[in-house]
């Protein structure tokens, strides 16, 4: 298959895979491995995330507006503790990823991934099914703090980040649309800090966003943005039963590849 269809296909993997939990880097990898893909760089997944964070920032635009409005204003409320929050929620996949960067490699096996996949996609469903749907669901910092500690383990392949963010807040007692809210926005901090990352590693950083790793972030970022609405209300009305079994179909499949 083409760079150019493979890009595409690619892309459209990650625009689907970062708004669900389903584990974008195992379908990357069936997806490289049965239709002929050429492998692609770690700029290139950089490049796609941030076309996923497109989407992800036009949706939060309210949110983050009131954050920046709140922030300079100096003044405390419920928006500048929602930004505490978000950075409590971050700073553990911060240190984790620091310590741990050289080790995730050794993680980086099919039958690794595969078991993960099923694993913490059977979790995410249990824990779904049996936590409660308060009216009222708060978010604390500690809460985020705790859901920030679940979301480092994502740095191993097959977790899904968003997957296990939504897990460990139906843990702690959050609402479901407010467990995919808070799981979705974690993910504005999280690609900036692996984009910042990135750019401080490559010695030309504009590369970054030029050629294929440019137009596979365009048609990451339109595809996101069609997807990221129908994927939420999906999630908040269906659950995760569906997203689960798939988790399961493919990891297994992963497995055994």
């Amino acid at each position: 298959m083409g760079t150019n269809l493979g890009t595409v296909v690619i892309s459209f993997i990650q625009g689907i895979g970062e708004l669900l939990p389903v584990s974008s880097a195992v379908n990357m990898i069936i997806a490289q491995k049965f239709l002929g893909l050429a492998f692609f760089s770690f700029s290139f997944k950089i490049a796609l995330h941030v076309g996923s964070l497109f989407a992800i920032l036009l949706y939060f635009r309210s949110e983050i507006a009131d954050i920046v409005v709140a922030i300079f204003s100096r003044k405390k409320s419920v928006n500048t503790t929602y930004f505490w929050q978000l950075v409590a929620g971050t700073i553990p996949v911060v240190i984790l990823g620091y310590f741990a960067r050289d080790y995730v490699k050794e993680f980086d096996s099919n039958k690794i991934m595969g078991f993960s996949c099923i694993f913490f996609g059977i979790l995410l469903y249990v824990i779904d099914k049996i936590s409660v749907n308060p009216k009222k669901s708060e978010i604390s910092t500690s809460k985020a703090f705790i859901v920030g500690i679940f979301q480092a383990l994502a740095i191993f392949p097959g977790i899904s980040r968003l997957g296990i963010c939504i897990t460990s807040g139906r843990m702690l007692s959050l609402g479901r649309k407010k467990a995919i809210s808070f799981a979705l926005f974690l993910a504005v901090p999280s690609i900036l800090g692996s984009l910042c990352l990135e750019l401080c590693k490559t010695p030309r950083p504009l590369e970054i966003f030029s050629g294929n790793n440019l137009y596979g972030m365009i048609i990451t970022a339109i595809i996101s943005i069609i997807a990221i609405i129908p994927c939420v209300k999906f999630m908040e009305k269906k659950g995760f039963l569906g997203l689960s079994i798939y988790r399961c179909c493919i990891g297994i499949f992963l497995y055994f590849l």
